[in-house]
């Protein structure tokens, strides 16, 4: 029966860690997700960083330019609700002492009579800041009220001096220039004497407004029917965004990010970082009481360093560094052992004060690490282990990850999703059950082990992540629900068969009940002496053999008795008579 119930208390762990896991538990916020991590490893600067629209083909970067797509069949066929922009951008800090404080601008561009004529409909501030940074390094732009927009609209962008722009918008060039370029004459840069006028002329004879460019904005507004606009960035360029945007480079100094940080007790047990060969940047965690703790040396020639790919190491924690809610990152690196950092589309950056306190830099790098914690849940008579990968979302196990040796057999990494207007991500299911012995108690508490899984795994199969998911939480499901209607089902059975209830023993005893009644009634009045008692006992003695009330405990006779004597007749209160008589009489 313990085995039952022990099985009962496991499925209803897994259970809840399948509710927990869909709610995003994470024991971490902040940290770069693994799909990134990996990206940036293999190619740390990115194709497109110098790619600016503020700069092309301007000799400086503090002038402001106006641009329209004017490629004939980039435009709305039909009326349509735009709910978002998908755009490649940097994301730099404000700093309102030098004058970096202007952002870009969404703008639709509506047909007027002259069908050459377009005039600017909307125009809608894309006000991004370090704060809004994401871990996937993907930017979805959410509009603040739905747009709608009708048939012949075009799409624009207003990006102001480079020099003074938080957020600044790149370009791709496609399959290079002349008339068979993909993107020849697809965009109109206005000209700089009409950049502030609301009508402008991108069509026909005479004198254009603007001039054709070979170029495609990263730009791409997210529409309820896609029918209606068509997508012009193709899906590679749109899949590299995340890491073609920014440059890698190295900082040689000590920042503190208090938007990297821990959410729950536990102990780090292995680090994920890009670096190069021979450094030895020293990686710290900064409580909430102002103290230090140094968490690691990351030396990549170290034994505990198992290189994944060229520039990607996972180290592995012999010690046990324990980090609870509310502890943030600290990166300490020097000229020698520096330490790796994607520019800009990060969060805020700090340094040390004298005083002990917090002092913003005019920068919001991104640094590639990532870390594996082992959550502790204590409670009054067990202590319960659970592994998780950090990410900023939703954590969860992968169905099928290749070790890439022993050191990294049970690591998975995570991915997610995360921050205000960022992409989604998809997500796997699968459950570990870790038994953890109880220290006072001597007993075993099973529990359920998170670990959040890559979009990008460490195979080189690419399996749909979102078909594998459902697929993952399909069969889970499943198997709970079997697992529940066997045991359930084993229990009634012996339940039934142990005490011997059905249907003919429960008429059996309603008739036996009956019976007993009417022979209560038919009973002659017992005389008190013995003599003329024992006719009268022998009678009812043949009367209960006939109706086989052997088994009824309210005769007085118990089970399995073959012969019942006069003497347990005399001795039933059922029949009035004291077994105490007076012999002599």
């Amino acid at each position: 029966m313990s085995s039952y119930l022990l099985l009962v208390i496991l499925v209803c762990f897994m259970s809840n860690g399948i509710l927990l896991e869909a709610n995003g538990e994470s024991c971490t916020e902040g940290f770069i997700d693994y799909s990134l991590l990996e990206d940036k490893a293999k190619t740390p600067t990115g194709n497109l960083r110098n790619n600016r629209l503020s700069n092309y083909k301007n000799p400086m970067e503090n002038v402001a330019t106006r641009w329209i797509i004017i490629e004939d069949n980039i435009k709305f066929t039909c009326a349509a609700v735009i709910t978002e922009i998908l755009i490649g951008v940097d994301i730099r800090t404000v700093n309102d002492n030098v004058g970096k404080n202007l952002y870009p601008k969404f703008e639709v561009w509506a047909p007027t009579n002259d069908d050459d004529v377009y005039t600017r409909e909307i125009s809608i501030e894309i006000r991004l800041t370090p704060d809004d940074f994401t871990t996937n390094g993907q930017y979805r732009f959410t509009l603040p009220t739905p747009l709608n927009v009708s048939s012949g609209y075009r799409i624009g962008v207003y990006q102001p001096p480079g020099d003074r722009s938080v957020v600044r918008f790149h370009y791709v060039d496609l399959d290079g220039n002349g008339p068979s370029s993909i993107d020849h004459h697809r965009t109109g840069k206005v000209q700089s004497d009409y950049i502030n006028n609301s009508n402008i002329k991108i069509l026909g004879g005479g004198r254009l407004q603007v001039n054709r460019e070979e170029i495609t904005i990263l730009i791409l507004p997210v529409v309820q029917d896609t029918g209606c606009f068509a997508q012009f960035v193709p899906d590679d360029i749109v899949n590299s965004l995340s890491y073609s945007i920014t440059e890698s480079y190295y900082v040689s100094d000590t920042r503190i990010f208090p938007d990297i940080r821990f959410t729950c007790h536990g102990i780090i047990t292995n680090w994920i970082v890009v670096a190069p060969a021979l450094v030895m940047p020293v990686i710290k965690i900064r409580h909430s009481n102002n103290l230090t703790t140094t968490a690691a040396t990351l030396n990549t020639s170290a034994s505990n360093a198992v290189r994944i790919t060229s520039l990607l190491y996972n180290f592995t924690m012999s010690n046990e560094i324990a980090v609870q809610a509310g502890d943030i990152l600290m990166i300490e690196s020097n000229a020698t052992n520096y330490m790796y950092y994607q520019q800009y589309n990060g969060p805020h950056n700090y340094r040390l004060g004298d005083n002990n306190e917090l002092i913003a830099l005019d920068t919001n790098d991104y640094p590639l690490i990532s870390v594996v914690v082992e959550p502790i849940h204590v409670s009054s008579s067990t202590v319960t282990n659970t592994k998780m990968v950090s990410s900023t979302s939703t954590h969860i196990t992968a169905t099928a990850v290749t070790p890439i040796n022993s050191n990294l057999a049970s690591l998975t990494i995570s991915t997610g999703h995360s921050t205000i207007k960022s992409a989604s991500s998809s997500y796997l299911s699968h459950k570990t059950d870790l038994p953890t012995e109880s220290k006072e108690s001597n007993t075993f508490v099973y529990s359920t082990s998170l670990i959040p899984a890559p979009t990008l795994q460490l195979t080189s199969g690419n399996i749909p992540t979102t078909l594998v998911a459902v697929l993952s939480t399909v069969f889970i499901l499943l198997v709970v629900t079997i697992l529940v209607i066997l045991i359930v089902s084993v229990l009634v059975c012996r339940r039934r068969s142990k005490n011997g209830i059905g249907s003919s023993a429960a008429n059996d005893l309603i008739t036996d009940t009956e019976t007993s009644n009417t022979l209560q009634k038919d009973i002659p009045t017992i005389p008190q002496d013995y003599e003329e008692a024992r006719p009268i006992a022998e009678w009812h003695k043949s009367i209960l053999s006939d109706i086989n009330l052997s088994t009824n405990p309210s005769y007085g006779i118990t089970r399995g008795s073959e012969n019942i004597s006069s003497q347990s007749g005399i001795d039933n209160p059922s029949y009035e008579f004291n077994t105490t008589r007076n012999e002599s009489k």
